[in-house]
């Protein structure tokens, strides 16, 4: 006779736990990923609008573009929006996460019926030129790869505002870490957005040399920014790695911005997020005060 273990489950919670599992990873995402996806998604989308603006038209016209980048994001925010709400109300009445293809497809429907509407609303037949059969091709072929993009990206488990607001691991002043982190990432992402539109600029027209080296150092700053503050690292790196990125701001400040109030002002407000968002991370090594306090026991009382 075989004694049985009296501390073995049976079988079938096994297939329970599995079951949990499975409804676990096909549980779509919350509505404000949804939102989220679709905002940034749709602001990255709309970017490459003015750059194709500089490229494309004569340098003249380049501050119309620069001015005209808080708009072009609007609409590419707006799209992302409406995408979002629709896929989520897909996901929404088939009570699981929807199939890839499937989210890509309702994308592209999606962005398609948007543009006819846009379309039939601004366009001006009077004063359109003639199109040719290529340039409809390449614009189609724009519009399927930006809604598959758009059914991609949203409703994944990518999260846009998690990684914007992202603090410290163990969570340490949950709300002030994730309020600097937030307005740093975004600072610097809406900087490096200018950055690149500004180098494109001066590469189309007359500046000098100073101006285009100026513009080109901004932008490299601004990409190494991006990539420290969206890696995880320790505290340590993330202080050495800001202090020497920062240096040339504070001696931008200090020696070269001396009457330019305007851009003194925007370096000194960026300087100070620096400052917020490492001092709400710093910490001290566990080993520092496990030292410290072994070294209080072992003194003779007195």
């Amino acid at each position: 006779m075989i004694a049985s273990d009296t501390h073995q489950r049976p079988p079938h919670v096994y297939g329970e736990i599995l079951s949990l599992n499975v409804s676990e990873e096909n549980e779509p995402p919350g509505f404000v990923r949804f939102l989220s996806q679709g905002t940034a998604v749709g602001a990255m989308l709309a970017f490459p609008t003015p750059v194709m603006g500089l490229l494309l038209n004569s340098p003249y016209y380049g501050p119309l573009f620069l001015a005209a980048l808080p708009s072009c994001l609007a609409v590419g925010v707006g799209f992302g929006v409406i995408e979002a709400i629709i896929i989520w109300a897909c996901t929404y009445v088939a009570a699981r996460q929807l199939n890839v293809a499937f989210r890509a497809g309702i994308g592209i429907a999606v962005l398609a019926v948007l543009i006819v509407i846009v379309d039939f609303i601004y366009s001006q037949p009077s004063y359109n030129r003639d199109v040719s059969r290529t340039e409809y091709l390449v614009h189609i072929g724009i519009y399927v790869v930006c809604g598959a993009i758009f059914g991609l990206v949203i409703g994944s488990r990518f999260h846009p505002l998690d990684e914007l607001a992202r603090g410290t691991s163990p969570p340490r002043w949950p709300v002030v870490t994730a309020i600097t982190g937030f307005v740093l990432r975004f600072a610097v992402i809406l900087f490096l957005m200018y950055s690149i539109l500004m180098v494109v600029w001066m590469a189309r027209g007359n500046a000098s040399r100073t101006e285009f080296t100026f513009a080109g150092i901004t932008l490299g700053h601004l990409v190494a920014a991006a990539v420290i503050l969206f890696a995880r690292m320790p505290f340590w790196l993330l202080l050495l790695l800001a202090l020497i990125i920062n240096f040339p701001v504070a001696v931008l400040i200090t020696d070269v911005l001396k009457e330019d109030v305007a851009v003194r002002y925007v370096s000194l407000v960026y300087l100070h997020l620096w400052a917020a968002f490492l001092l709400c991370r710093i910490s001290v090594p566990q080993a520092a005060p496990s030292f410290i306090k072994k070294r209080i026991s072992l003194l003779p009382d007195r």
